[in-house]
Order: C-alpha cells, then sequence, then structure tokens
C-alpha cells in the first residue's frame, strides 16, 4: 500500500508542477475556450490539461517501475492502457484546438478502445446471477461501448471547474479499494494494473484541484 500511496503522491505533484506550464502553452497555441452557455467558468479557459496529466503519468511510470512491488505490474496490459491513454490525449489535444467533429471524435474513440483490446484489456464477465462469463465477442464489443460512454461522460460533465477531475477521483478511488480488496481476497498479486492506474489518476486528479486552488 505504501508504494500505491507514493505513486499517488508523485502523481500530483507532477500534475501541480506542469498544469501551468502547459496552460500557458494552450493560450500562446490558440488553444483556449471562450465561454459557453452551459459553462460556469468566467473567463476565458485554456484547455490541454489532459497533456499536463500525460506527462504526469509518464514520468511517474517512469519512476515507479523501479518499486519492489509495484514494478510488477508492468506489462501487456499496463502498455496497452498507456498507449490507448497516449492516443485519447493526442486525439482530445487536436479537438481542443482546432474542433473535430463529432464523427472523427467517435471513430478515435473506438480506435482507442481497439487498442486496449489488442493488449487484452476488455470486460469478460459481468456480476448477473453471480458471475456471467461472456463470449470474447461479446466482451469486446461491451469494451467498446464502455469505453466509448465514460469519455464521453466525463466530457459532457466538465463545464465547471474541477468537476470533471472531482467526479473522476471518486471513481478512480472506489475502483482502487475494488481491485486491490479483490486482489487480497483472491490471493492474486496486489500489484496488478487497474489498481496502478488508479493510484495514477486518483494523483493526476488531486494535483490538479491543487494548481486551481493556487
Amino acid at each position: 500500500m505504501r508504494e500505491y500511496l507514493l505513486t499517488a503522491a508523485l502523481s500530483a505533484v507532477f500534475c501541480f508542477m506542469l498544469t501551468p506550464l502547459v496552460r500557458k502553452l494552450a493560450m500562446s497555441s490558440g488553444a483556449f475556450i471562450e465561454l459557453r452557455s452551459r459553462d460556469m467558468h468566467t473567463e476565458i479557459t485554456p484547455r490541454w490539461g489532459g497533456l499536463a496529466m500525460w506527462g504526469s503519468m509518464s514520468l511517474t511510470f517512469l519512476i515507479v517501475s523501479h518499486l519492489h512491488l509495484v514494478g510488477n505490474a508492468f506489462g501487456r496490459e499496463l502498455t496497452g492502457i498507456f498507449l490507448a491513454g497516449t492516443f485519447i490525449m493526442l486525439l482530445g489535444a487536436l479537438d481542443d484546438r482546432f474542433d473535430l467533429d463529432s464523427l472523427t471524435k467517435f471513430a478515435g474513440q473506438a480506435l482507442a478502445a481497439g487498442i486496449l483490446l489488442l493488449h487484452g484489456v476488455q470486460i469478460l464477465w459481468l456480476p448477473i446471477n453471480g458471475i456471467l462469463t461472456l463470449p470474447s465477442n461479446i466482451g469486446a464489443v461491451l469494451t467498446v461501448i464502455f469505453v466509448m460512454l465514460v469519455i464521453n461522460a466525463v466530457n459532457f460533465v466538465d463545464g465547471l471547474d474541477g468537476l470533471a477531475s472531482g467526479i473522476v477521483a471518486v471513481c478512480a478511488i472506489a475502483f482502487f479499494a475494488f481491485s486491490y480488496v479483490l486482489a487480497v481476497n483472491n490471493g492474486f498479486s496486489r500489484a496488478g494494473a487497474p489498481s496502478l492506474v488508479m493510484a495514477v489518476v486518483v494523483g493526476l486528479c488531486i494535483g490538479n484541484h491543487l494548481d486551481r486552488a493556487d
């Protein structure tokens, strides 16, 4: 658990440090958003926050890969999650700057989900009548749908400073607890990709909030 706490702390610190730099880059590059009717912002808001989060995630992964326990989580699944996250970050950065059309964004989101599938990350079962094991093709389709739903749900609520990151932080804490307890109760390795990624996400959200409060 201590290594996961360290992971979250590193992620938060890096995000807190990188966000102001990315904010200046976004404003100078024209990647900012004017006030919209659904927003609660009172000033022009720079975009590209995902770039700061991606950079923080990359630095955190680079460091914690050398830790005794957490380092064992690095493998095919984590590689897929990192590559999919990188692709979504690039897609989001382009959208923030050039306002991509909906079809392009949906296609990109589906492609990101495809990257996860290629690296063995997909829904295998559902908690229905105990455990319902899914056929591989059904699990793949549900994975793509789930990824796209989550991405667009977070985008939809991102109209107030800190709202999206706050919701994501709560969800990440819950999922970290679930994956960690599941590993402990079933005798699995506590160094799992889900727990590691959620620890990083929690740190990113905390760092983002600290920067906004500064």
